[in-house]
């Protein structure tokens, strides 16, 4: 199977643009590796269709393939999709109906149940708890969840009117009403989690947050410490989520090992030691007032959950095959261009396109490379960027940037070729200046991230020993050792640079992807400090002097335009700002992504959210949309 995906690869592929000079050894190296993704599905909206259908047309105009291929792939496709849309439009002919369980499969096991500290808990996190708010990229519209309606009646503050029969699950805190009380506990337990509890929430989720005010039980105020343009997109981020305070304290304060502690609409049935777990409805949850988006006004329609852990990705994809999963799995992404077509056509499978709006970087150990701008930049030109698309994305990808590719404020295709480029002849010639080989007598470390496709690590591991002569040791970790060396404290990781996403909050420039490179965000984490940063004092005066100069113009960029509410004004402190990112070579380095994402559901699953929405719970993925069904139940 591995040569046949590989053979057809290079059939395909052989002719457009060029590849990394020795590429076959990236594909001999890379053979068994087959991308394991999410899926997606819309199939019974008029509108959503047609936006889904255009939206990969315009991507694709960004990759450049050949006129003829091109031409010849997307006719294939689309008849593909149209005889899959047919299928799945027939089993939708008897409308929305309830009941029925959808089957999930994820490949990593569960590192804790605290939306305050865990964000890879995608399916938990949705389903069982409430949250102020959801938020839709494709509509770039707020819905109420546990907030009926709200108000901004100055700057610095938003008020919020709760549900009126919002009830934590019959587990937590005996079920009792949930209040604005409980929303206020919630939100200000979140930096002393950050501080005390080691939580992967990004603070920028909650830095803005000054206090809260609660007149009443049903009414919730929010004091911002200062105007942010991004503030209610990120009230629908999970980890934003209503938890019982009463299960907090009992349970020492952390909910680590403890489910059941909120309000959503569904609450753990079980809690396998394999992995497997299972949610039913929550007897308490009454819906909303009425329904809004995704958001239903009776309970959702699907009756449960089930969510397998599944490591091995020719089991996931035959469960998915034989019906015993609704999805495939994954972490980052969809399917990838080869896998779509493979699958397409086959019985009870629908493949849907959609526009992605994702992000991708290869972060560098600051602590490292602060003292060596040669190196960076050497580092940086050696990398074949085109190379990247044509191999990991099937030349279906686009260059990244630090702001997401569905933001009006990203630079320009052409602007980003100009400011990164692939120079193996400069590149050597900066190592040599800068003395690489003295400085990384060994060579370079990395992470390979086992539960993902790790085609990206090996393709650019391969393009930087090619180019540079260096070589470089892949190491294999799982979900928590990936997620603790990335975070590790200076001085103690063990890695020079890694491949990173982090997209909880999908829905903001801010977060995807600028935090992955400001100091007081995940640059921050990655060794770019400033000298306001909280661990300033464990740095080497000698590099943190460096990096405060270099971080600290793009925090304060950063800063202005997360308060600048005029469109153009803060489009034009966005492009300075990414401009900055790709000249200073630190950091943090953005890397190409798909241009597309490509999703496989089972006819079955009706009325899923399309992409860029679909796989993320904070812009109203398909965990969190209610009005999604079963056309079997």
């Amino acid at each position: 199977m591995a040569e046949g995906y590989w053979g057809k690869y290079w059939r395909r592929r052989v002719s457009r643009r060029r590849v990394l000079a020795g590429s076959a050894a990236v594909a001999a190296g890379a053979a068994g590796l087959v991308a394991v993704g999410c899926g997606d599905d819309d199939d019974d909206e008029e509108e959503p269709e047609a936006a889904a259908t255009a939206a990969p047309t315009e991507a694709a105009a960004a990759t450049e393939a050949a006129p003829e291929e091109a031409a010849t792939e997307a006719a294939t496709e689309a008849a593909a999709t149209e005889a899959a849309t047919e299928a799945a439009t027939q089993a939708a002919a008897t409308g929305p109906r309830s009941g029925g369980t959808f089957k999930a499969q994820r490949a990593f096991a569960e590192t804790g149940y605290d939306p305050a500290i865990t964000i890879t808990g995608y399916q938990w996190a949705a389903v069982t708890y409430n949250h102020l708010l959801g938020y839709s990229l494709i509509e770039d519209e707020a819905w109420g969840d546990a907030a009926q309606s709200w108000e901004q009646p100055d700057p610095f503050t938003i008020v919020f009117n709760l549900e009126p029969n919002l009830r934590f699950n019959p587990e937590a805190a005996g079920g009792r009403p949930i209040t604005s009380q409980d929303i206020a506990y919630s939100y200000a337990r979140l930096p002393a989690a950050f501080t005390n509890l080691a939580s992967e929430v990004n603070p920028m989720q909650f830095s803005f947050m000054a206090g809260f005010d609660t007149p009443d039980e049903s009414t919730f105020a929010l004091n911002m410490a200062y105007p942010w343009v991004s503030a209610i997109p990120t009230l629908a981020s999970t980890s934003l989520a209503i938890v019982a305070p009463e299960v907090v304290e009992a349970n020492g304060g952390n909910l680590t090992d403890t489910v059941n502690a909120g309000g959503g609409a569904y609450m753990f049935e079980s809690r396998g030691l394999d992995g497997f777990n299972t949610y039913m409805r929550n007897p308490n949850y009454a819906g909303h007032t009425t329904a809004r988006g995704r958001f239903t006004k009776d309970p959702p329609y699907i009756d449960g959950w089930e969510d397998a852990l599944i490591t091995d990705s020719s089991t996931a994809e035959a469960r998915f095959l034989a019906g015993d999963s609704d999805i495939l799995t994954g972490v980052v992404g969809g399917i990838d261009a080869i896998k779509a077509e493979e699958l397409r056509g086959q019985d009870g499978v629908n493949i849907i396109t959609g526009p992605t709006n994702t992000h991708l970087v290869m972060a560098l150990d600051a602590l490292k490379w602060a003292r060596f701008p040669q190196l960076r930049e050497a580092l940086s030109h050696s990398i074949d960027w085109d190379g990247y698309i044509d191999i990991v994305h099937d030349g279906d990808g686009i260059r990244g940037a630090p702001v997401g590719p569905r933001f009006p404020q990203v630079l320009s295709q052409d602007e980003i070729r100009q400011l990164q480029r692939f120079d193996p002849e400069r590149a050597r010639q900066l190592w040599e200046q800068g003395g690489g080989d003295q400085v990384f007598p060994d060579g370079l470390t990395t992470l390979l991230a086992t539960f993902a496709n790790t085609r990206g690590t090996e393709f650019i591991s391969q393009s930087i020993e090619e180019n540079l002569g260096v070589n470089v040791t892949m190491m294999p970790v799982d979900l928590a050792t990936y997620v603790s060396s990335l975070t590790a404290p200076p001085g103690s990781k063990i890695w020079h640079f890694a491949l990173v996403t982090e997209n909880t909050l999908s829905t903001i420039p801010d977060y995807n992807a600028l935090t992955h490179y400001v100091p007081l965000g995940y640059g921050g984490a990655f060794g770019l400090f400033i000298h306001e940063h909280p661990q300033a004092p464990l740095i080497p005066p000698e590099v943190i002097d460096i990096t405060h100069d270099i971080g600290k113009p793009i925090q304060d960029l950063y800063n202005a335009q997360s308060v600048t509410h005029d469109p153009e004004q803060r489009t034009a402190l966005l492009h300075q700002l990414q401009r900055l990112i790709f000249t200073q070579f630190c950091c943090t380095f953005p890397v190409p992504v798909e241009a597309t994402e490509q999703h496989a559901l089972r006819t079955r699953v009706q009325n899923a959210p399309l992409p860029p929405d679909f796989r993320d719970n904070g812009s109203m993925g398909y965990r969190r949309a209610q009005n999604m069904w079963l056309s079997d139940a």
